[in-house]
């Protein structure tokens, strides 16, 4: 069988090993501790945040199919949320969620996605190396891949990244069809404040999008299905201009600041909250939500997805990986060319 090496164990990775397990032999290779990604949670007990994506939608039918067994096994709910819109500190005219397309949460945590796909193929046999970062592709005939401690890994027959585009530019070789796309997309930052409360807040909603505004969403993180209402936390992220603009700053003055915001936000002085934390996403989304087309060098052996790919959200994270998935097995299958 042909050997595949994935870069990155999020939701475009785990999907990619998820098709690809029955027809090579797929190794993913993941620098953080674990897998899912931006599909993540933080636990900071008795808190629990979903820190990076808040929720997900399936508009179409290969991601409503590949969800439908965890909302089965009760791992995927519904997230049944009131929803508020606001302008500054101003309410905007919104649709309510309840009679809208559904939300959906992994339960008890986002992150149980990412983490039963993992088992799932651990099972089926694929490889996974944590807390290694991929550094250098180099190919002479196979693949070899080199971490950030010198340790290589050889003998592959392609490689899929699913890296943001400007970690992807930076080992990705020039040569390879698509590189030039890749290397042109533009990624923003985005912080994630994170506060846990002893007590529940008098919050009128559960959600909430902020335009013209330093923040750009609320969450009452332990609204959501499976999670312990009394552990009440809000998950904060900030508006990508501002998270650009400060990025590189100390950590204090930034949480203050958002709480000073989201204080006027919602007409509670929030900043005594127990817990405060903030994470800082380097590259949360792309300056514009674009779809990309499909970038497969069979030539090179090489490709690329993730959720930057399909517009940025969850679904374009399974939809990229879908798309370049079905590709590769008609290319590895078929042995014709399937350009980008």
């Amino acid at each position: 069988m042909k050997k595949i090496a994935v870069i990155g164990a999020g939701l475009s990775g785990l999907t990619c090993a998820h098709f690809l397990k029955d027809h090579a032999m797929v190794t993913l290779f993941e620098k953080a501790r674990g897998p899912s990604g931006r599909i993540s949670t933080r636990r900071a007990l008795p808190y629990i945040f979903d820190h990076g994506a808040q929720y997900f939608t399936a508009r179409s039918a290969p991601f409503q199919n590949f969800i439908q067994p965890f909302i089965e096994d009760g791992l995927v709910e519904r997230w049944q949320a009131r929803y508020q819109k606001f302008d500054g500190v101003n309410i905007m005219p919104h649709q309510d969620w309840e009679s809208d397309i559904p939300r959906y949460v992994g339960r008890p945590s986002m992150h149980i996605l990412g983490k039963q796909l993992a088992a799932d193929l651990t099972r089926h046999g694929v490889k996974f190396y944590f807390e290694t970062k991929i550094t250098q592709l180099k190919r002479a005939g196979k693949w070899q891949l080199t971490d950030d401690n010198a340790k290589l890994y050889d003998d592959f027959d392609w490689v899929i990244s699913t890296l943001p585009a400007p970690q992807a530019s930076q080992i990705l070789p020039q040569s390879c069809d698509f590189y030039n796309q890749v290397h042109g997309v533009k990624m923003l930052a985005c912080f994630a404040l994170m506060l846990g409360f002893a007590e529940p807040l008098p919050v009128a909603f559960e959600a909430a999008h902020i335009i013209n505004s330093d923040l750009s969403w609320l969450a009452v993180n332990s609204h959501k299905p499976g999670r312990d209402p009394t552990a009440f936390t809000l998950v904060v992220h900030a508006a990508s201009t501002y998270s650009e603009a400060n990025f590189e700053e100390d950590t204090a003055p930034l949480i203050a600041h958002l709480c000073d915001a989201t204080s006027q936000l919602l007409g509670i002085n929030i900043a005594q909250a127990p817990y405060k934390n903030l994470h800082r996403w380097r590259y949360a989304n792309t300056s514009t939500r674009t779809a990309y087309p499909l970038f497969l060098d069979s030539a090179h052996h090489i490709a690329q997805c993730g959720d930057w790919c399909e517009g940025g959200r969850v679904e374009g994270a399974f939809l990229s990986a879908y798309k370049l998935s079905k590709a590769m097995i008609t290319n590895l299958l078929s042995h014709t060319s399937c350009r980008s």
